[in-house]
C-alpha cells in the first residue's frame, strides 16, 4: 500500500505565512493520517523567528490543545476558597513564573515573548494573553519548584523549613505586594499558622491534579545489536496533558544559518511547545536524546538574570549544537538548573549512551556505555545522587512510596527485556514502549513456584512502561556510518490512547535536502502483541480506565470547558461517580477477554469509599483479598480466568488496610472480630518489605512509614479519623 492512500495532504503544496507575515523560513503541513490530524511544521531560522512563526501557524491549535489545560490547572491550584488564601496563592505562583522567566537565557526568553507574539498576531480575539503563553511555557519548571519548597515545608526539620520560609520571602518582595499580603509575608517566620498557608498553597500548586509534569522511559540499542544496524532510542513521554494529541506535530529545524558548527535537528512534539527537541530528537551528526523529570528538595530559584534555562531547552540545544556525546555533557553541565532532571544522551556514531543527572545544586555523569543496551527511567542513578536518607538531604526524591517502586521496577524490566534481545527492530521498540510486564510480579511467580506464562505478570497500568497519561512514544534511528537518507523518525498519531498503544508514523529524514518522506514499505506501524493474543479488549480498556483518570482529575463543567476554579465537595463527587463508572467500564471490557484486572478493582474500590458505597467497595476488596489468599466470599467478573491474577506485597498490605476502613463505615464501628488480625497482616507486609528493600538500621521511604504509622493508628481508634492520600491512578498508590 502506497503511502499517499494512508496519509493524506503529502502532495498539497505546505502552508506558507503571507509575504511580511513571517519572520523565519516556516512551512506546515496539515496531514490525515488514519483519520488524525498530523502536522510537520519545518523551520528554519533563529529561535525567536521560529518560535513566532509556530504561534502564527499553529494559532488555532494553541488554543485548543495542551496551554488551556495548563492554565485550568494553573487557575485550580491557586483557588483556596479566600481572599486571603488565593491572593498568597496567586503571589506564589506570579513571583515563582517571574523568577523562572527572569533566570532563563536572553535567547529563550525573547523566543517566549515571540511565541506569544506569533499566536496572537494570528487570530482576530486570541483567548490567551501574552504573560499566559509564557506562563504556560515555564509551568514545567514552576511545578518542580513549587513540590521542592513544599516538601521541605512539611519535612520535620525546622532547618529545612526555615530555608523554605527564606525563599519564600526572597520571591516574594514585599515592596511588590499589596498591603494585605505584605503583612501576611512580614510575619511568616514568626507564625506557624502562616507557614501553613503557604505550605498549602505550594502544595495545591504541586498536586498531581494540578501538575502538568513529564515522567517517561527511554531505551537506546546500539547499531550492532539492531536488526539493520542502526542505532535506536526510544521514549515514552508520560505527561498529564491530555490534549496533546490534538495537534501533533513532529518538527524539522535548522537553527545553522549564522552558525555553520551547528546541526538540524528532528524533534517530536505538539502545537505551543517552543521546546521540542527537550523531549526527544535526533541531530544529523547521530546525537539523539531524551528528557527525564524527577522531584527534589534542591531546586533553585536564585539566579542572576539570564543565567539559568529550562532543562527542556537544555536538551534542545545539545541537539543543535552537540556533534558529540563530549559536546552534549558539557551543554548539559555549563547549564545552571532550577530542579531535578536526567537527559539521557546516545550517539548512533559511536554507539555510545550516557546520562548526566542534576538537580538545584549538582551535576554527575553516569558512565559511558558502549556497545550495549541502556534505559532510563525516572530516578537518579548515580552513588552521590540516589535517594537513600528519605529527607532533604536527599538529592531528589520519590513523592510515594509506590513511585518508589514503580521507577526502579519499570527500569528493571525494560533492561531485562534488552538483554534478553527481545527489541532488536522498530516493531520490538514498539511493544516494548507499550509493554504491561511487571518484573515484580514475574519475580513473584518465580519465588512461588508459578509458570509466568498462566499468570497475570501483565498489567494494564502501574509498575509498567504504559502510563495512564502516556502522550506519545518516539523513536528515532540513526545510521552509524551516517549514510544519507538512512535516520529515521517515528512518532505516535494518538489516535488511541495511551499513545503507546496507538499507530507510529515513520519517516525518512533527508537532512541535504532539509525534508521529511515516509519510510518505504509500510509507514504504519502499531503493536500487534494483545490483538494477537485475543486480548483486544483488554487493550480497549486501558482507554477507558484512562478516561477515568481524566474525569477525576481534570475536571471540566457540562459543555466540557476545564474548570477553572477549585471543585467543590458537590463536584468532587460528581467526578468521582463518573470516574468510578468509567474503571467498572474497563473491568468489563477485560472480563470480555478473561482477564481479572488488579489495578482497576483496586481504584475502583477506593472511588467507591470516597462516593460513600461501602457495600460495593467491600465487593472489590473482597475479590482481592481473594487473590491474595484470604478465604471471604468474592464474586469474580469472569467464570474462569484466563490467566491467575497475582497481588504484589504492597498491594495486598495495602488491600487488606483500606479493606478495614471500608468495614469500619459499613458496621458503624471499629471493635468487630477479625480486624485486628487483619490489620496485623497488612503491617507485617509492609514491615516486610521495608526490612527486604531497606538495609538494617537505615531509612526506609518515608511514604511507606507513613502507611505503617497510619495501620497502626487505625489498630488504635476508628479509621474515620484517620486521613488518607488522594487515590493514585498512575502508579495505584
Amino acid at each position: 500500500m502506497g503511502s499517499g492512500s494512508v496519509i493524506q495532504g503529502l502532495d498539497t503544496p505546505p502552508v506558507r505565512l503571507p509575504p511580511g507575515a513571517g519572520r523565519a523560513d516556516s512551512t506546515l503541513r496539515p496531514l490525515i493520517v488514519a483519520g488524525k490530524p498530523f502536522y510537520l511544521l519545518r523551520q528554519r531560522g533563529s529561535l525567536s523567528d521560529i518560535a513566532y512563526d509556530h504561534g502564527r501557524l499553529l494559532a488555532a491549535e494553541i488554543e485548543q490543545g495542551v496551554f488551556p489545560e495548563i492554565l485550568s490547572a494553573i487557575a485550580r491550584g491557586t483557588d483556596l476558597g479566600g481572599p486571603l488564601r488565593n491572593g498568597v496563592a496567586g503571589a506564589l505562583f506570579r513571583a515563582l513564573s517571574d523568577r523562572i522567566a527572569e533566570s532563563v537565557s536572553p535567547e529563550f526568553r525573547d523566543a517566549m515573548g515571540a511565541l506569544a507574539d506569533g499566536y496572537r498576531d494570528a487570530l482576530p480575539a486570541p483567548r490567551f494573553t501574552r504573560q499566559q503563553v509564557i506562563d504556560a511555557i515555564v509551568a514545567i519548571e514552576l511545578d518542580d519548584l513549587a513540590d521542592g519548597i513544599a516538601r521541605r515545608l512539611q519535612i520535620p526539620s525546622a532547618g529545612a523549613r526555615a530555608a523554605a520560609i527564606g525563599d519564600v520571602l526572597e520571591l516574594c518582595v514585599l515592596d511588590k505586594l499589596s498591603p494585605d499580603l505584605r503583612d501576611f509575608f512580614a510575619g511568616i517566620r514568626e507564625d506557624p499558622a502562616r507557614q501553613a498557608v503557604v505550605s498549602e498553597a505550594l502544595a495545591s500548586k504541586a498536586h498531581s491534579d494540578h501538575r502538568t509534569g513529564f515522567s517517561c522511559t527511554g531505551f537506546s540499542l546500539p547499531g550492532p545489536l539492531t536488526a539493520d544496524g542502526r542505532h535506536l532510542h526510544a521514549r515514552n513521554l508520560d505527561a498529564d496533558l491530555y490534549n496533546w494529541n490534538i495537534a501533533t506535530t513532529l518538527f524539522l529545524i535548522d537553527e545553522t544559518p549564522g552558525h555553520p558548527d551547528w546541526h538540524r535537528y528532528v524533534a517530536f512534539g505538539t502545537a505551543g511547545l517552543i521546546y521540542p527537541g527537550g523531549i526527544s530528537g535526533l541531530n544529523d551528526a547521530g546525537i539523539a536524546t531524551s528528557l527525564h523529570q524527577l522531584s527534589t528538595t534542591h531546586c533553585r530559584t536564585r539566579f542572576s538574570a539570564g543565567r539559568a534555562d529550562l532543562a527542556p531547552f537544555v536538551q534542545q540545544r545539545i541537539l543543535r549544537e552537540a556533534g558529540s556525546l563530549e559536546e552534549a555533557v558539557e551543554i548539559a553541565i555549563t547549564t545552571p538548573a532550577f530542579s531535578a532532571w536526567v537527559i539521557f544522551v546516545s550517539d548512533a556514531a559511536t554507539g555510545r549512551a550516557r546520562q548526566v543527572e542534576f538537580n538545584g545544586e549538582t551535576f554527575r555523569l553516569g558512565p559511558v556505555v558502549e556497545g550495549g543496551p541502556f534505559a532510563q527511567t525516572n530516578h537518579f542513578r548515580h552513588p552521590d545522587l540516589v535517594e537513600h536518607l528519605f529527607d532533604e538531604r536527599d538529592a531528589h526524591y520519590t513523592p510515594t512510596f509506590g513511585k518508589w517502586l514503580e521507577t526502579r521496577t519499570r527500569l528493571a524490566m525494560v533492561e531485562q527485556a534488552l538483554a534478553e534481545k527481545r527489541v532488536v527492530d522498530i516493531d520490538g521498540a514498539i511493544d516494548l514502549l507499550a509493554s504491561g510486564r511487571d518484573w515484580q510480579l514475574t519475580e513473584l511467580t518465580r519465588g512461588q513456584g508459578l509458570d509466568p506464562a498462566t499468570a497475570a505478570v501483565e498489567r494494564s497500568f502501574g509498575r509498567v512502561p504504559r502510563k495512564a497519561y502516556g502522550q506519545l512514544g518516539s523513536i528515532v534511528r540513526g545510521d552509524p556510518a551516517r549514510r544519507p537518507g538512512h535516520d529515521e523518525a517515528w512518532m505516535t498519531l494518538g489516535e488511541r490512547l495511551p499513545a503507546c498503544q496507538s499507530t507510529f508514523i515513520g519517516w525518512r529524514i533527508d537532512w541535504d535536502g532539509f525534508d521529511l518522506h515516509p519510510v518505504d514499505g509500510d509507514p504504519l506501524r502499531r503493536t500487534r502483541q494483545y490483538a494477537d493474543s485475543g486480548r483486544a479488549n483488554w487493550e480497549s480498556s486501558f482507554e477507558t480506565y484512562r478516561s477515568a483518570r481524566v474525569a477525576f482529575a481534570r475536571p471540566a463543567d457540562a459543555n466540557g470547558v476545564l474548570l477553572t476554579h477549585a471543585p467543590d465537595a458537590a463536584e468532587r463527587l460528581a467526578y468521582a461517580a463518573r470516574a468510578e463508572a468509567l474503571v467498572s467500564s474497563a473491568i468489563d471490557l477485560a472480563a470480555e477477554d478473561g482477564i481479572v484486572e488488579v489495578p482497576y478493582h483496586y481504584m475502583r474500590a477506593r472511588l467507591r469509599h470516597q462516593l460513600g458505597r461501602y457495600a460495593e467497595a467491600k465487593a472489590d476488596w473482597d475479590l482481592l483479598r481473594v487473590i491474595w489468599g484470604d478465604p471471604v466470599d468474592a464474586v469474580w467478573p469472569v467464570e474462569a480466568p484466563r490467566l491467575r491474577p497475582l497481588l504484589f506485597d504492597y498491594e495486598a498490605g495495602l488491600v487488606l488496610a483500606l479493606a478495614v476502613v471500608t468495614e469500619d463505615r459499613l458496621r458503624g464501628g471499629w471493635t468487630w472480630d477479625g480486624r485486628a488480625a487483619q490489620l496485623q497482616a497488612a503491617r507485617g507486609l509492609l514491615a516486610g518489605l521495608r526490612d527486604r528493600l531497606f538495609p538494617a538500621g537505615a531509612p526506609a521511604h518515608f511514604d511507606l512509614v507513613a502507611w505503617i504509622d497510619r495501620i497502626d493508628a487505625i489498630m488504635t481508634r476508628d479509621s474515620a479519623g484517620v486521613a488518607l492520600p488522594d487515590p493514585n491512578f498512575v502508579t495505584v498508590e
